[in-house]
C-alpha cells in the first residue's frame, strides 16, 4: 500500500510543478512581471481561504440550526445572507428569526426579498405568516386577499403557491388555491391529487378518498397511481377504519353510477386487496354480466381466492364459469378449479364425512370421463388420487391414478414433477417410504431450481426426520430457509426450529424419535397409534419446550378424529399456559376455525382472531385471521 503512494506522490509534485511553470509563462506572455504574478496568486489564494471560511461558518450555522440554538445560527446567518441572499440561506435565516420572535428583523428581510423578487408569492407569503404572528389578522388577511386574486394562470405556479402556504400551515388556504385554480380555463387540471395530499395533511382521509374518486372518475388513465396511493394508505390502517371508510364511499359512487366500468374495475381491485372475497365475487361477476367478456376477472379471483385458502368463495366463481360451458373459453380450467376447491375445502374442514369423501371422489372420475385425461384435467386426476388414498385408504386405485397421468405426452416438466410428488406422498402414507424418499429426489434433482424441487427437498427432509436422520433432515432445511417461496421457507424454518428445541432439552433424541414416529402416524392417518406415542410422550415430564408441542399435536389429532369440544380444551391449556411457545399463534388460529365451523361458537372464533391479531401481529395466521373476524363481525348482506 506503500508503495502504491509513493509512486503517486511524485506524479502530483510534477503535475503541480507544470501547472506552476504553464501560469507563469503565460503571465510573462501577457505582460504580467513575476512579482506582479506573486501578488496574483496570493490573492487567488486569499480568495479561496475565504471561500472557505465561509463554507465552515454556514455549516456550522446550520449546526446550531439543528440543535435548535438559533440565536448562535442567527448571528452567523445574518452576514452569509446579507452577502449572498439565496433562497436556501433565506429560509433558515427566516426561520432562526421567527423562532427567536424577532419578527420585525423577519419582516424587513422578507419585504426586501418581495421587492427584489416581486414576482415570487412565496415572500408575500411569508409577510403574512408574520403579521399571524403579531396576532395582526387584518394585514395578514389582506395579503391572502392580495393573493387569491392574483393567482397565475399555469399549474406550476398554483402547486408553488399551494406548497408555499401548507409549509406555514395554511393548508385550508391551499385547498382554496387549488379550488379556485381549477375554474381557470387557462389551466385545465383538476388538482385533484394535489388536493387530497393536503386533506391527508390535514387527517380528513374522507376528502382524500373523494379526491381520489373525482380523479378516477374524471380521468380513468391514473388507476394504476391512485392504485398505489391507497396501498400506501392501506399499510398505515391498523384497525381497517380507513379501508372501510374507502370501501363505503367507493360503494355508494359504483351504486350511483352504475354504468362506469371505471368504478366497477376499482371496487373489484380493492375488495381482493382488503381480501374482501365476497365482495370481489359479487363484482367480478357484475362486470362480465354488465360489460361482458370479463370472464378473465373472474377466473383470476378465483384463482387468488383458492391461493387464500376461500375454497367456498373460489368454488362458486369457477362454478359460474364452469356453467358457461362451451360458450367460456376458460371451460376446462373452471372445470378443474371448481373440482380442486371441492377437494381442499372438504379436506379443511374435520367434519367431512366418509360417505362424502367417496361421493367427492365419484364426482372427479365422472368429470375424467367427461372431459378426458389431458394437461388440464390432470389436476382432477391428482384430486380424486389424493381422496383414494388419504381419505379413502385405496393406495392401489390412487398409484394407478397417477401413473396414468404421468405417462401423459406433452405434459410440461413442471406439470409431471407435481404429480410425481403426488405420488410419493401417497408411497409414503403406505409404508413405503424409501420409494417416496427415491422419488422425491428424482424430482428434487429435474427441478432444481424450480419451486417444485425445493418443495420434493422439503418433502424429504421430512422423511429423515420421520426415520431418525435428524443430521440429514437439517442440513436439507438450512438450504430451503433461503428458498424462493416464502411458505416453503417457513415450513422449513419451523421444523428446523423444533428439531433444535427439542434436542437442546434432549440431547440424546429419544423425545425427537417420539415425536417423528407419532407425526408420521399422524401423516399415515394412523391416529390411535400417534396419540399413544403423544400420551408416552407426556407422561416422560417433557421440559417446558416440549410440552406446548406435544399439546398441540394432540388437540390436531382430537379434532381429525371429530372429538371437538376435547379438542377446543386442549388449545385452551396450550394457550393458557404456555402464552410465549411457539406454538401458541397456530393454537389460536386453529381453535379460531374450529369454534367458526365445528362448534357452532362464532363468538368464541371472533375472541381468538382478534387475540391472534393482537397479541401475534407478526404471525403467518394474523392475516387470515383478519379476514375471518371482519366475515363474522361484519356479515355482508346478499
Amino acid at each position: 500500500m506503500s508503495q502504491s503512494i509513493n509512486q503517486i506522490a511524485p506524479s502530483k509534485q510534477v503535475n503541480r510543478c507544470r501547472f506552476g511553470v504553464l501560469v507563469l509563462t503565460l503571465a510573462i506572455l501577457i505582460g504580467i512581471h513575476p512579482e506582479g504574478f506573486a501578488q496574483v496568486n496570493q490573492s487567488l489564494e486569499l480568495r479561496k481561504s475565504e471561500a472557505q471560511i465561509r463554507q465552515s461558518e454556514e455549516q456550522l450555522a446550520i449546526n446550531y440550526y439543528r440543535d435548535r440554538q438559533f440565536d448562535k445560527a442567527a448571528l452567523l446567518l445574518k452576514p452569509l445572507f446579507e452577502e449572498n441572499p439565496s433562497q436556501y440561506l433565506y429560509l433558515y435565516y427566516l426561520n432562526c428569526l421567527l423562532e427567536l420572535k424577532e419578527y420585525k428583523e423577519a419582516e424587513k428581510v422578507v419585504k426586501k426579498q418581495r421587492k427584489e423578487f416581486p414576482d415570487n408569492f412565496r415572500y408575500l407569503i411569508d409577510q403574512a405568516y408574520i403579521f399571524d404572528q403579531q396576532d395582526e389578522k387584518k394585514k395578514a388577511n389582506k395579503l391572502f386577499k392580495d393573493l387569491m386574486l392574483d393567482l397565475p394562470s399555469d399549474r406550476n405556479g398554483i402547486v408553488q403557491i399551494a406548497s408555499a402556504l401548507q409549509s406555514r400551515g395554511y393548508n385550508d388556504l391551499a385547498i382554496l388555491t387549488y379550488k379556485k385554480a381549477r375554474q381557470n380555463p387557462e389551466i385545465q387540471h383538476t388538482f385533484n391529487m394535489e388536493m387530497a395530499n393536503v386533506y391527508m395533511y390535514n387527517g380528513d382521509y374522507g376528502k382524500v378518498f373523494d379526491s381520489y374518486l373525482d380523479q378516477l372518475e374524471s380521468n380513468p388513465d391514473d388507476m394504476q397511481s391512485i392504485r398505489n396511493q391507497l396501498q400506501n394508505l392501506m399499510r398505515m390502517d391498523v384497525d381497517n377504519n380507513l379501508s372501510d371508510d374507502f370501501r363505503q364511499k367507493l360503494l355508494e359512487r359504483a351504486q350511483k353510477n352504475a354504468d362506469s366500468e371505471t368504478l366497477a374495475e376499482m371496487l373489484l381491485w380493492y375488495s381482493i386487496q382488503i381480501k374482501d372475497f365476497q365482495m370481489a365475487l359479487r363484482q367480478a361477476k357484475a362486470i362480465d354480466s354488465r360489460f361482458g367478456f370479463r370472464e378473465e376477472a373472474v377466473m383470476e379471483l378465483a384463482n387468488i381466492a383458492f391461493l387464500n385458502h376461500q375454497y367456498t368463495i373460489c368454488k362458486e366463481a369457477y362454478g359460474y364459469i364452469k356453467e358457461k360451458k362451451d360458450k367460456s373459453p376458460y371451460y376446462l380450467d373452471a372445470s378443474t378449479g371448481y373440482y380442486k376447491s371441492m377437494v381442499h375445502g372438504a379436506e379443511d374442514n374435520p367434519a367431512t364425512t366418509r360417505e362424502e369423501f367417496i361421493k367427492l371422489s365419484k364426482t372427479g372420475q365422472d368429470y375424467l370421463k367427461q372431459l378426458g385425461l389431458n394437461s388440464i384435467t390432470i389436476q382432477i386426476a391428482k384430486g380424486v388420487a389424493h381422496i383414494e388414498a388419504f381419505e379413502l385408504g385405496h393406495f392401489s386405485e390412487a398409484r394407478d391414478i397417477l401413473t396414468r397421468a404421468i405417462d401423459l405426452k406433452n405434459l410440461q416438466a413442471d406439470q409431471t414433477a407435481v404429480l410425481k410428488l403426488e405420488l410419493a406422498d401417497i408411497l409414503l402414507a403406505s409404508g413405503n417410504i424409501w420409494d417416496a424418499t427415491l422419488l422425491y429426489s428424482q424430482v428434487e434433482l429435474e427441478m432444481k431450481n424450480e419451486p417444485v424441487g425445493h418443495e420434493a427437498k422439503l418433502k424429504n427432509a421430512r422423511v429423515f426426520y420421520y426415520v431418525g436422520e435428524f443430521g440429514w433432515a437439517q442440513a436439507n432445511l438450512d438450504i430451503l430457509k433461503s428458498a424462493t417461496s416464502k411458505l416453503i421457507s417457513n415450513d422449513a424454518i419451523d421444523l428446523s426450529l423444533f428439531i433444535t428445541d427439542i434436542l437442546d432439552e434432549d440431547t440424546l433424541g429419544f423425545t425427537l424419535r417420539k415425536f417423528a414416529a407419532a407425526d408420521l402416524y399422524t401423516y399415515q392417518h394412523h391416529y390411535d397409534s400417534a396419540m399413544m406415542v403423544l400420551n408416552k410422550i407426556e407422561a416422560s415430564n417433557p421440559g417446558y419446550v416440549a410440552q406446548p408441542y406435544v399439546l398441540y399435536q394432540k388437540a390436531r389429532l382430537l379434532s381429525y378424529q371429530k372429538h371437538f369440544a376435547a379438542s377446543d380444551s386442549v388449545y385452551t391449556l396450550l394457550i393458557d399456559q404456555y402464552p410465549e411457545s411457539i406454538k401458541t399463534d397456530n393454537a389460536l388460529y386453529q381453535q379460531a376455525e374450529l369454534r367458526r365451523l365445528n362448534l357452532n361458537n362464532p363468538d368464541g372464533a371472533l375472541q381468538r382472531y382478534l387475540q391472534l391479531m393482537t397479541d401475534y401481529p407478526e404471525s403467518l395466521y394474523s392475516g387470515e385471521a383478519r379476514i375471518r373476524y371482519r366475515e363474522l363481525r361484519q356479515p355482508i348482506a346478499e
